[in-house]
């Protein structure tokens, strides 16, 4: 592993001088050809970057995470814990049953606050059963900074105890969460707060959410872990306790970005503290299960990183006090929802190669002694930091799938961005199959793509053969489109508890 590590750390450099080389000294066309190759150049500096972040994340996995899976001891608490669950015109029965897990594993050992903006006929169903449960029900009619809104209204308002924990409603806890991770914080005086990994246990329902369990273990088993040893944790939502004092420092949660546990996070760090990531199966829930509900979640969570990416570069890129591999990591995760301008790239070049375009300019020996190596190694890298972390090989294809898949969200929600066009908020738990032309830039991509690579066999010769062989790999990615929007099954764990309602 050391040295596949030193491999990929010098070849990234390669790839990216290589690059450099071909666009400013082999470069001899026009002025078309140049500036494709100067984006080409980008993109290979982009995940160049990306590649970095991940494999130094994956190397403090691998050699230094034991601080926050070493100190859990489990003891009983009294009344010094919050659990707020936020909920917004959800599925009542979907709704019932977890708020029914939750009381049952974590009830005896904190207060449950039931935090109601649903807007639909589910509150006072919602309202009866926080009676039963002896919880704390509060309902907002002005949605103001929607989830941040009602957690502040909350925390200002109704919630006195010394630690906060929230937990989405299609999440459901295990009795032991509360009591590890609120030790954890007893133990880190400079710990704002513990997150637990997010783990879906309705895989069962389609290859979307299957699909998303590989996202999320990617996220869970590597990175996070990575973060938390580098003190670049942020706290994703869900399945996470806060030190209320912290919260209280910053002015609670951060109403001002869709993604306001980030928000927030970067807001606790500017101060000082720091998170802590505990790798253990405590919580699991939901995956989205249809695509629209899907889109919508990672809408809101590019929209809300990117809107955030200026906070970033102020209080931690550009502050002295943060070293260089801090702020390499956050260079990525705040730049990392830019991927589908630079995949577009990649889907270009054999498209653009048939009209003579061509990207990158190398000679035969450039591309055998440094591209060729460059590219082995970061998909042997990839590959086997999976395999280090127990994955199956078939979340390493879900993994490349996806990125390509979602590139024309990635290149809207950037537009978005910047034109500073809002969105309603909507869950993943929202709407069903989408239209066939939503996927009308994938499509087209793959059939201009499999028909460029065509063409190019047929052409020969030795770059020719290379585009192709990229094209034709990229096709197959794309090719999961087909079963993605699919109507789900029904899953185990979703099968009616309350059949009244």
């Amino acid at each position: 592993m050391n040295i596949l590590t030193v491999l990929t750390l010098i070849f990234i450099f390669i790839g990216i001088f290589s690059s450099v080389y071909a666009v400013t000294i082999l470069h001899n066309g026009n002025i078309v050809d140049d500036f494709f190759s100067v984006f080409f150049w980008l993109a290979t500096l982009f995940f160049g970057i990306q590649s970095l972040s991940f494999m130094l994340a994956f190397r403090r996995s691998k050699y230094k995470y034991d601080t926050t899976t070493s100190n859990s001891f489990i003891k009983s608490y009294r009344e010094k814990i919050a659990i707020l669950v936020p909920i917004y015109n959800e599925d009542i029965n979907m709704a019932m049953t977890n708020l029914m897990a939750i009381y049952s594993n974590v009830g005896n050992i904190a207060k449950l606050y039931i935090l109601d903006d649903s807007t639909n006929d589910t509150s006072t169903k919602l309202r009866e059963i926080s009676d039963k449960m002896n919880a704390v029900y509060i309902h907002r009619t002005d949605r103001t900074g929607y989830k941040a809104g009602a957690l502040n209204n909350a925390l200002k308002n109704f919630v006195n105890q010394e630690y906060v924990t929230v937990l989405d409603i299609d999440q459901m806890p295990s009795p032991d969460f509360v009591r590890e991770t609120v030790n954890l914080l007893d133990n880190n005086p400079d710990a704002a707060f513990i997150q637990v990994p997010q783990y879906y246990a309705n895989t069962d329902a389609s290859a979307l959410a299957e699909m998303a369990e590989a996202q999320q273990f990617i996220f869970y088993e590597i990175l996070t872990e990575g973060k938390s040893v580098l003190g670049s944790l942020f706290s994703c939502g869900t399945n996470v306790i806060y030190r209320r004092s912290a919260l209280a420092e910053v002015n609670y949660f951060d109403g001002t970005n869709l993604v306001e546990d980030i928000a927030t996070s970067v807001n606790m760090i500017s101060k000082g503290y720091k998170g802590l990531y505990y790798n253990k199966k405590l919580v699991f829930g939901r995956a989205p299960t249809t695509m629209e509900g899907y889109i919508n979640q990672q809408w809101r969570w590019s929209a809300g990183s990117l809107a955030l990416m200026k906070k970033i570069f102020k209080n931690i890129i550009f502050k002295r006090k943060y070293g260089l591999k801090m702020k390499i990591d956050w260079f990525a995760t705040s730049t990392w929802y830019l991927f589908g301008w630079f995949y577009l790239m990649f889907l270009l070049a054999p498209i653009l190669d048939i009209f003579h375009v061509r990207v990158l300019i190398m000679n035969p020996y450039i591309y055998i002694l440094a591209w060729l190596p460059y590219t082995i190694v970061l998909m042997f890298t990839f590959i086997m930091t999976h395999v280090d972390k127990g994955a199956p090989m078939k979340y390493v294809f879900y993994n490349m799938a996806a990125n390509l898949v979602l590139f024309p969200l990635s290149i809207s929600v950037t537009l978005s961005v910047i034109l500073k066009k809002k969105k309603p908020f909507t869950t993943a738990r929202t709407g069903g199959k989408l239209p066939w032309y939503k996927f009308l830039p994938q499509i087209i991509i793959m059939v201009s793509i499999f028909i460029a690579s065509s063409i190019l066999t047929y052409e020969g010769g030795f770059y020719n053969y290379i585009t192709a062989f990229w094209g034709y790999f990229q096709f197959m990615l794309l090719t999961p489109i087909f079963i993605l929007n699919r109507t789900p099954r029904e899953s185990s764990i979703d099968i009616p508890v309350f059949k009244d309602y």
